[in-house]
């Protein structure tokens, strides 16, 4: 049996090995360092929004990775760029993520457990229009629709019209789109608008233009938005499980809800 002096090295020893792992294992399951990340950002309010055109708003989507993520330490830097340039830069890992984006758009890319949003594409026309979208062939009887050229609005028959390039198509690009098209729509050169419904809606309300415009047909699909991260971020895994986490608790106490209040709309797990 090892005298009295022995055992107490021996003990000392082994506490000091277990203060070792200990220390070795906290290191390697959380970071060590706190990241910045570098996040795509387009307008596309109030997913996302470009702060300087909102009131410095950067979206509820925006805000949820900042409070998100901030819980563990990280920090945001929105990086303004075009949407599919965004998606570019995020696929070659010079982007850290997207703010807002389609699964079916990037499958490559790293996802939270869940949605964070849902959107469904609404047609949107003048007050006293008659036309009202049902299909392929109301498509055709319209004057001229306008959309965002290279954008997805999802649903088949719709997408399969616009790329044929029909010549009651208007597609448009540049600065500040969604705000023209709905400009040309007050002015009577549009028949009707395509978007995102809140997307229009919260673009509409901003504009003073929301009593002069009615839903003219919804398309039949609705698709789930995420923030999504790089598929050449090492470190993607870890942010998206934060994401997915830090949202539960979120909206467990009450604090998604208050985030998305800001922006008047509710929870889309609730829709």
């Amino acid at each position: 049996m090892p005298s009295k002096n022995k055992r107490l090295n021996q003990a000392s020893k082994s506490l000091t090995m277990s203060t070792l792992l200990v220390g070795f294992s906290a290191m390697f399951s959380t970071p060590a360092v706190s990241d910045t990340l570098r996040i795509a950002t387009d307008e596309w309010c109030p997913y996302d929004c470009i702060a300087s055109q909102n009131q410095g708003k950067v979206g509820y989507l925006g805000d949820l990775l900042v409070e998100t993520l901030g819980a563990k330490g990280h920090t945001i830097e929105f990086v303004e760029v075009s949407y599919s340039r965004g998606l570019q830069l995020v696929r070659e890992g010079k982007l850290d993520g997207t703010m807002a984006c389609y699964r079916e758009e990037a499958p490559d890319f790293i996802y939270p457990a869940f949605a964070l949003g849902k959107s469904n594409s609404t047609f949107f026309s003048l007050q006293d229009s008659n036309w009202y979208y049902n299909g392929k062939e109301s498509l055709k009887q319209a004057q001229l629709i306008g959309v965002i050229k290279g954008y997805d609005y999802v649903d088949p028959t719709v997408m399969e019209y616009l790329n044929q390039n029909p010549k009651n198509v208007l597609a448009i690009t540049g600065e500040k789109p969604l705000e023209r098209l709905l400009e040309m729509l007050i002015n009577g050169r549009l028949t009707a608008v395509i978007e995102d419904k809140i997307v229009l809606q919260y673009k509409a309300q901003q504009m003073a233009l929301a009593d002069q415009i009615k839903v003219s047909g919804t398309t039949d699909v609705t698709i789930d938005v995420f923030t999504s991260f790089s598929p050449k971020n090492p470190n993607s895994s870890e942010y998206a499980k934060i994401v997915s986490e830090e949202t539960l608790k979120m909206r467990e106490d009450g604090r998604l809800q208050k985030l998305l209040e800001q922006y008047g709309i509710k929870d889309w797990k609730a829709e």
